[in-house]
């Protein structure tokens, strides 16, 4: 009888033991404190804030290009998020996530706190936020003022303990565990607060770099604007795995960022859920189809999570990239 029970007890044990490993909440525990950062495959969320917009916007069918807020994306396992600060008609005021003119319906406290809570939540975790201030028709004085409201916002979180302070050449997961890495699209300038890393563009061969002005290479693939055709799908999941296969061939550190997000025109608006769910499962195909375990750098994409659009599968094969 007790032999009985132990074996019970032995395999119950196993089976939650592979329960926990497959989880995609704290998914990172797995990976070896010594790995370089930028070999991870890490999921991203672009326009990440997105999924806020109210249900009753119409803006959000054209300008929502996620379904669900930061919290349930992170827990579905993204680990980088897109957030596009600015100001909601131009009036400097409260700090907002915009996608373009349209106000997420959350301010950039409140989505860069809900990071930060899950991350207590997850200590085992790590987060990018790439940030770009919206709205390019911005004054100077305009674009000064939304600078000084993201240095501001970036100082109160180092001052909490949640952000790297500085980027460096070489930065490892137990570098980062427990913390936020901003990326900044927008270069603050002298006497403004920044942390993390800032970037001299975002596209093939530019380069990250910190406040000691130490470069290394940062490749982005953002193609983003297709035609309404036939093609589009398998054109857009060519450029994917042509950056892919890219970076996979980069013999020293080399930052990779690799949109799977789009739209096309139809009727005069943009068109990011049709794009959405014929891209990724087109993509979902190739990944499956590519037998070497390469890491994908980061992946943004849209509808993060949702099986609808195929964001679910997508979220979950780029991270189990780093385990194969």
């Amino acid at each position: 009888m007790k032999r009985t029970t132990w074996i019970i007890v032995l395999v119950c044990g196993i089976v939650l033991s592979a329960v926990s490993c497959t989880g995609y909440d704290s998914w990172m525990k797995r990976l070896p404190d010594d790995m370089p950062v930028w070999k991870v495959s890490l999921p991203g969320s672009h326009d990440a804030a997105t999924g806020t917009i109210p249900t009753g916007n119409p803006a959000r069918e054209y300008a929502g290009t996620q379904t669900y807020d930061l919290a349930t994306q992170f827990e579905a396992g993204v680990r980088c998020f897109d957030l596009r600060p600015g100001f909601c008609d131009n009036d400097p005021g409260s700090l907002r996530i915009m996608h373009g003119y349209v106000d997420a319906g959350v301010s950039a406290e409140e989505a860069v706190g809900t990071i930060a809570s899950m991350l207590e939540k997850h200590p085992s975790e790590f987060a990018v936020i790439v940030t770009r201030i919206e709205n390019t028709d911005y004054t100077d004085e305009v674009l000064d003022a939304a600078k000084d409201s993201l240095s501001a916002l970036e100082k109160r979180f180092s001052g909490k303990g949640f952000t790297l302070d500085a980027f460096r050449p070489g930065l490892t997961v137990g570098d980062l565990r427990g913390k936020m890495l901003f990326i900044n699209r927008n270069h603050l300038g002298a006497g403004r607060f920044h942390s993390g890393a800032s970037v001299t563009g975002w596209g093939e061969g530019d380069s990250i770099y910190g406040p000691d002005g130490v470069r290394v290479p940062i490749d982005v693939q953002d193609e983003y604007e297709w035609e309404d055709n036939d093609r589009f799908a398998k054109e857009k999941a060519d450029c994917f795995m042509e950056h892919a296969a890219a970076f996979a061939s980069a013999g020293e550190e080399t930052w990779s960022v690799n949109h799977v997000s789009g739209y096309f025109f139809r009727d005069g608006l943009p068109r990011p859920h049709e794009f959405a769910a014929a891209v990724a499962p087109e993509l979902c195909d190739r990944l499956d189809s590519r037998k070497d375990s390469a890491s994908l750098g980061i992946v943004l994409l849209d509808y993060s999570g949702d099986p609808e659009y195929c964001g679910d599968v997508l979220v979950k094969k780029v991270i189990d990239r780093n385990f194969d």
